[in-house]
């Protein structure tokens, strides 16, 4: 693995255990991606299907319970994600970073969900991807969107992740491909405290050292001036989670390409 991929690694391998029971958003948002594929005339039966960064298999799930699959491919970056998906789809599971991943043959839906934000050069993975869509195949991406995290970003200053709003998502995609369904949700979750906070994002694996080098008064600090500036009407701590749904395929009126094999 490269550097950047070794540090999203090491954080969501510390976070793995605890990602299913934590990721409260993250699980909604696989429902809603399965139901906008359902609602975009998807199904009942899809034929080949890969899904890239499939952690413990929240869309997963969620897919299965929708769809019926003839094929259907898992990835992950970590290998230990095999161990959370349902026993019978563990086989066809592929470990390793899905930018450099080997791709078979076409698919008739590519998804993922939680994913793209982590991908450094998402337009090239986009472009990659929609060369292995079978004629007639969908992207369904779950990702997030401008001012996710907006109170973090203002009080602790993340590593800058790709977040992107539906409007964003048109100038993204390779010829052929528009959004044929897209979403924002905002939704803001409350913490009791910060060590409280910082649990919650250490268990979804979305900052494993937001703690370093904050000492017992920093802490403090940090959590005053949160309280003050993204306090919530409950006197608890607000973290916004902005979420990005999209069902992606060909133009209305163009014939979808043939898989090219690259």
């Amino acid at each position: 693995m490269s550097p950047p991929h070794e540090r999203v690694a090491r954080a969501f391998r510390r976070g793995l255990p605890s990602y299913h029971g934590a990721a409260r958003v993250q699980a909604k948002s696989a429902q809603r991606l399965a139901g906008m594929l359902a609602a975009d005339g998807a199904g009942p039966r899809i034929g080949r299907a890969l899904e890239f960064g499939c952690g413990t298999g929240l869309l997963t799930r969620a897919l299965h319970r929708r769809f019926a699959f003839d094929a259907f491919e898992t990835n992950d970056l970590l290998d230990e994600a095999r161990d959370h998906l349902p026993e019978a789809l563990r086989p066809a599971f592929r470990p390793g970073p899905i930018e450099r991943l080997p791709l078979r043959g076409g698919y008739d839906l590519i998804a993922s969900g939680a994913t793209i934000q982590w991908i450094a050069d998402p337009a090239a993975l986009l472009a990659r991807m929609s060369r292995h869509l079978a004629p007639g195949g969908r992207l369904l991406i779950g990702g997030f969107g401008r001012g996710h995290f907006a109170e973090l970003a203002a009080l602790a200053s993340p590593a800058p992740l790709f977040y992107a709003d539906p409007d964003d998502w048109p100038a993204l995609l390779p010829p052929g491909l528009v959004p044929r369904a897209a979403e924002r949700r905002h939704e803001v979750l409350g913490f009791d405290d910060l060590p409280q906070l910082l649990r919650h994002l250490r268990a979804t694996g979305v900052t494993g050292n937001a703690r370093a080098g904050w000492g017992r008064a920093a802490m403090r600090a940090v959590e005053q001036r949160w309280r003050a500036e993204h306090g919530l009407a409950d006197g608890r701590l607000g973290l916004s989670y902005v979420s990005v749904h999209l069902v992606i395929g060909a133009m209305p009126g163009v014939q979808a390409q043939a898989y090219l094999g690259r």
